[in-house]
């Protein structure tokens, strides 16, 4: 006879709950973020985040994972949908400029925690690395589909100019949060565009 006995279902989404602890460590970082500071922002009772998640830290592994996971999905449509891959190389670029018109920039959550946790913590630095080759092999396929269609010199290969672009968008976004001005930021962006070609 079949067990018809069933646990209790979650009173949250998980989802959710992951959306919310990326947003609060990707404004705050790991450690100026409490655990009281996750309560609050996801609702949670604490026996409940530590049964669902575990401790702080592999919330904070998950938060970061979905971030770098539904960006680099993301930008995969946006280059499926492009007219030109090197249109959606630019549009990567000026992207940088919405995050300058917030108040408080967060610039770049992959960058925020790999200055915060730099190559200290043997579970982490993996996740970074992760989150690294996902943009990087998207920057890449564009470079690759630049190049097929012309838009590019063959010069240079797809993988290095991928690796400068990840580089010029980290920087980008560290400026933001240096309250660097839109108008400098436009100067560098064409900068760049143009020593791409």
């Amino acid at each position: 006879m079949r067990d018809m006995k069933r646990g209790r279902p979650r009173a949250f989404d998980p989802e959710q709950v992951l959306e919310n602890a990326m947003q609060l460590f990707w404004s705050q970082g790991y450690e100026a973020t409490s655990l009281q500071d996750l309560l609050l922002a996801t609702g949670l009772s604490k026996s409940s985040l530590y049964e669902s998640f575990g401790n702080k830290q592999s919330l904070f592994e998950a938060a970061f994972t979905r971030y770098f996971d539904s960006r680099a999905k993301q930008m995969r449509e946006r280059l499926e949908q492009a007219d030109s891959p090197l249109g959606f190389i630019r549009e990567c670029l000026l992207s940088v400029l919405e995050d300058a018109r917030q108040s408080t920039p967060r610039g770049c959550m992959l960058v925020n925690v790999a200055n915060e946790f730099s190559t200290g913590d043997p579970v982490v630095q993996p996740l970074i690395e992760l989150a690294t080759r996902r943009f990087r092999q998207v920057f890449e396929q564009a470079f690759e589909q630049a190049q097929d269609r012309g838009e590019l010199s063959t010069i240079e290969s797809p993988a290095a100019l991928a690796l400068y672009m990840h580089c010029a968008m980290s920087g980008l976004r560290t400026q933001t949060k240096s309250a660097v001005v839109q108008q400098d930021l436009r100067r560098v962006i064409e900068f760049v565009m143009t020593s791409m070609r």
